[in-house]
């Protein structure tokens, strides 16, 4: 085991001290990381049982370095320098694109159409890294992602693609079953079982939510089944199990190849499907993602 880990177990709380070190306030790396402050607070905390050594001391409204705080941030900074020189290098070599999603999103949008996007990023190599939850990505590690928010994403630059829109969907036959169509009500969409995400601490629209722009409120009943990802909840729609929210123009392939049909009515929201990267001008590959998305709306 090499040493630095018997003074550090957890090395992701030099990059949050080197932020704060750095920013100078623990409420500005928390924004910069994707954190909140408290998290910072405690990853910081914890850095200082682990060295045995008070690193910043706290007033009322900011957090100045000690001493030994001092000398930790330059050794970190160096350290951090060399390491990202190095990612740099290997990444111009490797050419690879990383491109972060969320599973609906590669799914639904960005797989069927993978040649098209690989002929936009020309010969560069193409990983997908597929999220659920924006905190695993707040490290950074993509070249750009595709994310649902109202714009505002920590230390990133963003593009609008469009903005959520939301109906819900079912199977055909789950939907003469039930006596249901475009021209449904919210009301009558109610009145039949739902296919539920766990929509925990995600940004996109929750049934609850789509029912609230018709003045309904959501009644929990016992006994839900919570599906992780979204590809999940399609699943279960197409199996003719419920009605799920379909996000256009995330499903209008199933929609207009009559695997789902439309049982209700649209509602948009203050957020949107963004590509985001880190802060500054994109470059080629970024604009090239951009452009190709944009093709398909």
């Amino acid at each position: 085991m090499r040493e630095l880990l018997r003074h550090v177990d957890r090395l992701q709380r030099l990059a949050v001290f080197e932020s704060a070190a750095r920013l100078g306030s623990f409420t500005a790396a928390a924004h910069e990381l994707g954190m909140t402050q408290p998290a910072v607070t405690r990853q910081i905390r914890s850095l200082e049982r682990s060295l045995g050594a008070e690193l910043f001391r706290r007033t009322s409204n900011r957090s100045e370095l000690t001493d030994i705080g001092h000398r930790l941030r330059d050794h970190v900074a160096a350290g951090f320098d060399v390491i990202e020189a190095g990612l740099a290098e290997l990444a111009e070599h490797a050419g690879t694109f990383v491109l972060a999603a969320h599973p609906g999103i590669a799914q639904q949008w960005i797989v069927p159409r993978i040649d098209g996007l690989h002929g936009a990023l020309g010969d560069r190599d193409l990983r997908l890294w597929l999220f659920d939850r924006d905190v695993e990505i707040a490290g950074g590690g993509f070249d750009a992602a595709v994310r649902v928010g109202t714009g505002e994403f920590p230390g990133q630059s963003s593009h609008l693609l469009f903005r959520e829109q939301v109906v819900p969907v079912a199977s055909p036959a789950f939907a003469e079953q039930h006596g249901l169509s475009a021209d449904s009500t919210a009301h009558e969409v109610y009145q039949v079982p739902f296919v539920h995400m766990d929509d925990g601490d995600r940004p996109w629209m929750t049934w609850a939510n789509w029912l609230a722009n018709f003045g309904i409120v959501l009644r929990r009943q016992p006994g839900r089944v919570l599906w992780h990802n979204y590809p999940m909840v399609l699943q279960q729609a197409l199996a003719g199990r419920g009605v799920a929210l379909g996000w256009r123009p995330l499903i209008d392939d199933l929609v207009d190849g009559d695997a789902l049909v439309v049982v209700g009515p649209e509602v948009s929201s203050s957020r949107g499907y963004y590509v985001t990267w880190r802060a500054g001008e994109p470059d080629a590959g970024v604009q090239a993602l951009i452009a190709w998305l944009t093709s398909l709306i």
